[in-house]
């Protein structure tokens, strides 16, 4: 059996966390965050980023409790019962196929934008769906390995082309439209944040693939969770401040990736092209990240292992539903993707990370379970913190 250095380990694992993490989040952000200005909208997400990275090492923790193989449904029954186990499956399945329904719907038009671009190729929309989706089923049917080889390989490229966007975009900033600052709009754009830091839902998938190694399970965390961050603020800065906020509004109102406005502000062919191919390689990678948990995550439900024939029904679960949903509704972007963050991040990857570990240092107490630093403190905190985000979440979708 081959045998992976530590290094080979850490670069898989941030770039499937990062990978995972910058997706069609990417292209929502700008949408909910132009309110409140450049400085707000910086503070906000590394907020949202510390947090996810507090539950993130702490769902870390949970899953190397457990034996091998152990999914979100494992974790759940161990340490918070037959309840916890059906609330957690319902909104892992809530959660995740709502950030699909989104991928597959900023993915497919932008598919369909440069095939008309640039071969002159009209695509009707439910093909443009149908070509993604099959690519995607493609990739993950065959295995882990698969993945793992294509999202390094993509991601490589994505962060090629978001090094060249940011070249490419900086002459065109207009630093007086990043002098917009309202604090108190920023915590509007919690529910969405949450969803565009998400990354939990691979470390299950994650920690049987290197094999649970601690340290280079921490690291990947460490560094794939911070990568997002620093692309994210860069992001914002150049999105808004290219493009005017009545622009960013109407994008909003047409479900459409901030990429599509693009063209228009930056009378530039190598910016547009360069800004539709990072999103597009930035909703692929999450794509593979949120199917190779997906997977991992029906396989334990079904108690199935997920190989040969098991594998391809569990791929076409993992793949056709949010596909379907997505053809019946192409604008659905940012508002399943806020609600994937409001509801389905704050309650999984906020709310259970913190029951788990609580529930295993103050009510099993077993030697094994070793409590984090900040103890009773800092999970009621974390707590009461993804409870804020849930509140925000119901308020906005009961009074939009």
């Amino acid at each position: 059996m081959e045998k992976r250095s530590t290094f080979s380990k850490v670069l898989s694992g941030s770039l499937l966390i990062s990978g995972t993490t910058i997706g069609a989040g990417m292209l929502g952000i700008p949408l909910v965050t132009n309110a409140c200005g450049f400085i707000p909208a910086s503070v906000i997400c590394v907020v949202v980023w510390l947090f996810m990275l507090l539950t993130g090492l702490l769902l870390l923790r949970a899953t190397l409790w457990l034996p091998d193989h152990s999914s979100y449904l494992s974790i759940s029954k161990k340490f918070l019962g037959r309840g916890g186990e059906v609330v957690t499956g319902v909104m892992f399945v809530f959660l995740y196929y709502c950030l699909m329904i989104a991928y597959f719907a900023a993915g497919s038009h932008l598919i369909a934008d440069l095939l008309y671009c640039y071969l002159n190729i009209s695509l009707f929309g439910p093909f443009s769906i149908l070509l993604f989706s099959t690519f995607f089923f493609i990739i993950v049917v065959i295995g882990p390995k698969s993945i793992d080889r294509v999202n390094i390989v993509l991601s490589l490229c994505m962060f090629a082309l978001w090094f060249v966007l940011l070249g490419l975009g900086i002459p065109h900033v207009d630093e007086e439209l990043l002098v917009t600052r309202d604090f108190s709009k920023m915590w509007v754009a919690l529910p969405l944040l949450f969803g565009a830091f998400g990354y939990h839902n691979i470390i299950p998938s994650l920690t049987s693939y290197l094999k649970r190694d601690k340290k280079a399970l921490r690291l990947s965390i460490y560094i794939g969770a911070t990568i997002p961050l620093v692309a994210y603020v860069l992001w914002q800065w150049l999105i808004l401040g290219i493009l005017p906020d009545n622009v960013i509004q109407d994008l909003m109102g047409k479900g459409l990736p901030v990429t599509f406005a693009l063209k228009e502000f930056v009378h530039s062919k190598y910016i547009f092209v360069t800004g539709q191919l990072f999103a597009l390689f930035a909703i692929i990678t999450s794509v593979l990240g949120v199917s190779f948990s997906l997977i991992d995550f029906l396989a334990d439900g079904f108690n199935k292992k997920a190989k040969g024939v098991n594998r391809i029904w569990l791929s076409l679960l993992t793949i056709l539903p949010p596909a379907l949903i997505a053809l019946s509704n192409p604008s659905v972007f940012e508002k399943a993707l806020s609600i994937a963050g409001g509801f389905g991040e704050a309650i999984l990857n906020g709310f259970l990370p913190v029951a788990v570990v609580y529930s295993a240092c103050y009510f099993l107490k077993k030697p094994q379970y070793e409590c984090v630093k900040g103890g009773r403190v800092l999970l009621i905190i974390l707590a009461g913190f993804a409870l804020l985000v849930t509140v925000i979440e119901a308020l906005h979708l009961a009074f939009d």
